[in-house]
């Protein structure tokens, strides 16, 4: 059962994540897409505008994070 909690957990985390990505995305006019079904092993990918990049299904650190704003774009503010 505490994995079921701890699943949970994670996804929230990363949900949040991709809300801050489509919010950032929003403020630069940019397009933003996620598609959890075509990443593998629970990882989803993500365009904002021209740019791709998948999303691991872990828990997002800090480093990660930056990494994955860095290759969207979205490391600079609007």
């Amino acid at each position: 059962m505490s994995d079921i909690r701890g699943r949970e957990r994670r996804l929230d985390k990363r949900d949040r994540f991709l809300a801050e990505l489509r919010d950032s995305a929003k403020a630069r006019g940019l397009a933003f897409k996620v598609e959890k079904a075509r990443g593998k092993g629970g990882h989803a990918l993500v365009w904002v505008g021209p740019r791709w990049t998948t999303i691991p299904s872990r828990d997002i650190d800090p480093k990660t994070a930056r990494k994955i704003r860095k290759a969207l774009g979205l490391n600079e503010e609007p």
